[in-house]
């Protein structure tokens, strides 16, 4: 009998010996599962783990923006405009690992045949936005394809020798192209070194402007006005280098 009670007394006592060591080291694991330090492990584990920069890409993340310039050729399918050359400056934004968002405002002059417009030189100043998908990356090369919007300011000037012909025979005239409002797809191929980044870009802009005409009778005062369809369609062709800070 008594060997029975000693039994009984001494598995109870190690019962009660086991709770009380689980509920002194559980509140202690508990703690440290949920400790800032190994959060900020966890954390830093998933941020390492989404960061799109990895050892064979040769591609640094950054954020914030980035500033650049090109040199631009145009090609448009208009007739009565030649191959243009100029400049434009621009300025990349990521949205997302995938995603970027790119400003640009630059300077386009090309030259006019004597079919559709009358001889002179055709400025052209685009403030256009597009939004960028980046395909894939490798060793530091970086292909995206996008698409946007832009508004195409123009400013048109006849040349000398037409405006010195129409006053032989009594007529002065004008010439202006309006505002134009295009939509453009876009790809390009950019590789980057450390904060630099070095590409070509091509777009194919859909859009038209009012090309407006003005000859005045100079003995009459009578206004001819004529007003016809710019095509702004065709390819901008472009090569430059953006930096990240």
């Amino acid at each position: 009998m008594i060997r029975f009670i000693t039994k009984a007394t001494t598995r109870t006592l190690c019962c009660f010996a086991a709770g009380a060591l689980w509920a002194i080291l559980s509140p202690q694991a508990a703690w440290a599962a949920q400790s800032p330090g190994t959060i900020g492990a966890v954390t830093a584990t998933r941020q390492e783990t989404q960061d799109p920069s990895s050892a064979d890409t040769g591609i640094e993340w950054t954020t914030g923006w980035s500033y650049g310039a090109r040199g631009a050729l145009t090609l448009l399918r208009a007739e009565s405009l030649e191959p243009g050359f100029g400049f434009s400056g621009f300025a990349v934004l990521p949205l997302t690992a995938d995603l970027e968002i790119e400003g640009e405002i630059g300077y386009q002059t090309m030259s006019t045949k004597s079919n559709g417009l009358p001889a002179g030189r055709l400025a052209m100043f685009p403030i256009r936005a597009t939004l960028r998908v980046q395909l894939w990356r490798f060793a530091g090369a970086k292909p995206y394809a996008g698409g946007g919007a832009g508004i195409y300011l123009n400013r048109f000037s006849l040349d000398q020798s037409v405006l010195d012909d129409l006053a032989q025979v009594g007529f002065a005239a004008s010439a202006n192209v309006n505002p134009g409002i295009g939509l453009h797809a876009a790809g390009g191929l950019e590789w980057q070194r450390d904060r630099f980044h070095f590409g070509v870009d091509v777009k194919y802009v859909f859009g038209q402007a009012d090309a407006v005409s003005t000859v005045v009778d100079q003995l009459t005062s009578q206004v001819f006005r004529e007003t016809s369809k710019l095509d702004l369609d065709g390819f901008w062709i472009a090569a430059g280098a953006r930096f990240s800070f």
